[in-house]
């Protein structure tokens, strides 16, 4: 080959033809892109959000949580707290590569543009990235991520600094975009990226304790229906479907339950009229909300929340409603304004689940504790995934979920580092206690 690109070479010279133009590119692979547009790459940083707040994370935290539970095969060992640091390779990766990554590559290329807006939403999703992984494995690289020429073994930053640091990241996407509509191909909301970035804040300030700004938050989020939820879209197309779907329908058939053999999850549990543990009372149905999770002992993938179509919210009314609840009581004891937050949002589940959710007053409950239990507990039935988890060991696991090993006194505290870490990052930590609380929760 080569003497033949030589001869060709001689004879090109001749007409005065340069090599080097035949053969330039020869060697290129068409599929192997080098570069993209900001709203390619923007757009990738927004699906992505989906392996977070949807797939395994989700799924792996329900089953910590006890919301649902892990069954059959790898789940069934999850389900007894057995992990290795590998099951989070992907995790890292989701975070860092497909999350983190895209997100600075988006906001420098929204800066070269002078694209202010873009440049926000990048912000926005840098913040929330960082901040997920913060609150999921503890200390964790942020300032020098990213930065291979520089900084080849990213140093691990301590998990408080990395929040503040997201805290900061979102504050400035909202100065920059907070005025945009955040609906696009992947999210369907009536909200703006401002009341995102503030229903995001008020989360990760309710993780730092700081309750009196997780209230302020809450509030300037302004979520006052599901229309306003940050919500993943889903269709009928292949591979558009729900990813709770797809899991369970498509990949790993009752990996993942509501009950096992019987053994219901501490949330249905919560929704069962016949179970010791039902929330129900006077006020409360929860039929409706039973049957929007469950069919039978697997999850509900017909017209429920595991349905083929059914749009996933990564922040929502509840959540944000319920942060308010919360706070009222922790940052301003206003156990009033706090029931009134509650009841928005059972007034809203009447709505979605039917049944009977009649308004609660202070009368309902013997003390404070017990209206802060029926918030946290209404939460757990309602959010679901991630900020959960985080909900539970911030609070101590007050509303008392089950604890599936009988050699642990409480649920799983962090993610494990993966293996990739400590194969390539010298500043690795050390191998982690899956049940040591990260620095927010000692």
């Amino acid at each position: 080959m080569k003497n033949r690109i030589y001869i060709l070479c001689l004879i090109l010279t001749s007409l005065s033809i340069g090599c080097e133009d035949v053969v330039e590119g020869l060697n290129d692979d068409p599929n192997n892109f080098t570069d993209t547009n900001l709203s390619l790459i923007l757009n990738h940083s927004l699906l992505n959000v989906a392996s977070i707040a949807e797939a395994d994370p989700a799924r792996f935290t329900t089953i910590f949580t006890d919301q649902f539970t892990g069954f059959d095969r790898q789940y069934g060992t999850l389900n007894g707290y057995s992990v290795t640091s590998a099951d989070f390779d992907d995790h890292w990766e989701d975070f860092y590569q497909r999350g983190i990554t895209q997100t600075q590559i988006a906001k420098q290329k929204a800066i070269d543009a002078g694209n202010t807006i873009s440049e926000g939403q990048a912000l926005i999703l840098e913040g929330y990235y960082f901040a997920e992984a913060a609150l999921l494995f503890g200390d964790v690289p942020f300032s020098e991520a990213n930065n291979v020429d520089e900084f080849p073994d990213p140093a691990y930053e301590n998990q408080i600094t990395v929040i503040n640091g997201s805290i900061d990241l979102i504050t400035e996407g909202i100065s920059k975009a907070g005025t945009s509509p955040a609906a696009n191909n992947v999210f369907s909301t009536t909200s703006t990226w401002g009341q995102i970035g503030n229903a995001l804040l008020a989360r990760y300030y309710l993780a730092l304790k700081d309750y009196p700004l997780a209230n302020s938050a809450a509030k300037a989020a302004n979520f006052t229906s599901n229309e306003n939820d940050w919500a993943i879209q889903h269709s009928g197309a292949n591979y558009g479907e729900n990813l709770f779907w797809q899991f369970e329908v498509e990949q790993r058939g009752d990996y993942l339950k509501v009950a096992g053999d019987g053994d219901f999850s501490y949330m249905l549990e919560m929704l069962d009229i016949d179970h010791p543990n039902y929330k129900g009372n006077a006020k409360t149905t929860e039929a409706g909300r039973y049957a929007y999770y469950a069919s039978g002992e697997s999850l509900n993938t017909t017209d429920g929340f595991a349905a083929q179509t059914a749009s996933f919210p990564v922040t929502s009314f509840e959540e944000v409603q319920l942060i308010i609840a919360e706070t009222e009581i922790l940052a301003n004891t206003d156990n009033d304004a706090a029931i009134a937050a509650l009841n928005l949002v059972r007034a809203n589940n009447v709505i979605r689940f039917g049944g009977t959710y009649d308004d609660y007053v202070a009368a309902d409950f013997a003390d404070t504790d017990a209206l802060h239990i029926e918030i946290l507990k209404e939460k757990f039935c309602l959010v679901i995934g991630l900020p959960t988890f985080h909900d539970i060991n911030r609070t101590n696991n007050m509303i008392g979920t089950t604890i599936k090993n009988e050699n642990q006194t409480t649920i799983p505290q962090r993610f494990p580092y993966p293996s990739t870490e400590a194969a390539s990052n010298d500043n690795a930590p050390e191998i982690v206690d899956f049940f040591q609380p990260t620095q927010i929760n000692q």
